[in-house]
């Protein structure tokens, strides 16, 4: 027998070896947290600003709503009895107080916007990620150790086997490591985030925050629908017929009759009852439209009227010949 024999390994134990190597790549690929992607990381933080800005917001509008029912109530004991007493009349004036308050914090957080996210930030999202996942790691060996010494040294013998068979198991195969799909949810809920392609936006870059695309494309749709409206002498267009264009062309898909109307007074459009073909209903006005755009509303290109005037071909003045 040879040496190179000798001093080759048992393919028992080459097997076993090859096996603890692939599934210690793979637990460290996961308690890294490296399978979860960047997009992933920015979409949740993405998602738990614009949740907390909303909490926010329903708070100060509940409490709000809150204070004004009890100004109303006062007012009116105040005009059936003719006056307050001091005590009631402080009520009032704290109510009313309340009420500036929350309004002046309802002015300031305004309009929720995706801002850019600094790159440590997602950093940060994953470091807390790997903590959580070395920590469940660290469970079942702590266990066990526990278990050794308090128990029996059967526990430490026969989880050692168990890691051991694991790895003979595993053997030459690795694991592949990737990471996982975005949740369909997450899409939906951070569908305003968008992203631009890796090779655009630079190696190592995080993907760029578009934060007014959504409100110029809502933006040219009202103004062009408005403008044919005007141009069929009609003095505005109903919210929902609106919607149902947006719907048809497959954008905001998620906004419904309900919500659209504060949608467009997000992206600044003027809203207000509207009287089209005898139907009144929530719209959009072309004279208000006028007034927010500072300018008369466009047509789309292909029904711009064309008013250049041509010579007619058939005139003497055509048909005369420059010297």
């Amino acid at each position: 027998m040879s040496d190179e024999t000798l001093s080759r390994p048992a393919p028992l134990i080459a097997r076993t070896t090859a096996g603890g190597g692939h599934i210690a790549v793979f637990l460290a690929h996961w308690a890294g947290g490296h399978t979860v992607s960047e997009e992933e990381l920015l979409r949740r933080i993405v998602k738990a600003r614009g949740e907390a800005h909303a909490e926010k917001v329903e708070e100060h509008q509940r409490e709000a709503k809150r204070a004004h029912k009890k100004a109303t109530k006062l007012r009116r004991i105040a005009a059936e009895d003719g006056g307050l007493v001091p005590a009631a009349q402080s009520d009032l004036d704290q109510a009313d107080r309340e009420v500036r308050r929350h309004q002046v914090a309802l002015e300031a957080l305004g309009d929720w916007e995706i801002t850019d996210i600094d790159p440590g930030q997602v950093g940060h999202r994953r470091k807390r990620i790997a903590a959580a996942r070395c920590t469940l790691l660290a469970l079942p060996v702590a266990g066990v150790a526990v278990g050794s010494w308090l128990l029996d040294g059967v526990v430490l013998v026969v989880s050692t086997l168990g890691a051991v068979t694991a790895c003979w198991a595993r053997g030459n195969r690795a694991f592949e490591l990737t990471t996982r799909p975005v949740p369909a949810e997450l899409l939906a809920d951070t569908a305003r985030l968008a992203l631009e392609p890796a090779e655009e936006s630079g190696e190592g870059a995080l993907p760029v925050v578009d934060v007014g695309k959504w409100k110029r494309e809502l933006v040219d749709h009202v103004e062009h629908a408005v403008a044919i409206a005007k141009h069929e002498g009609k003095g505005g267009v109903h919210a929902v017929e609106l919607l149902h264009g947006l719907h048809k062309q497959g954008d905001f898909v998620g906004l419904t009759t309900a919500t659209f109307p504060s949608k467009l007074r997000d992206a600044g459009i003027p809203t207000k009852v509207v009287s089209v073909a005898g139907d009144k209903a929530i719209g959009v006005s072309y004279d208000e439209l006028t007034k927010a755009l500072q300018r008369m509303p466009r047509l789309p290109a292909h029904l711009v009227p064309d008013l250049t005037v041509y010579p007619d071909p058939l005139s003497p003045e055509s048909a005369a010949s420059p010297e």
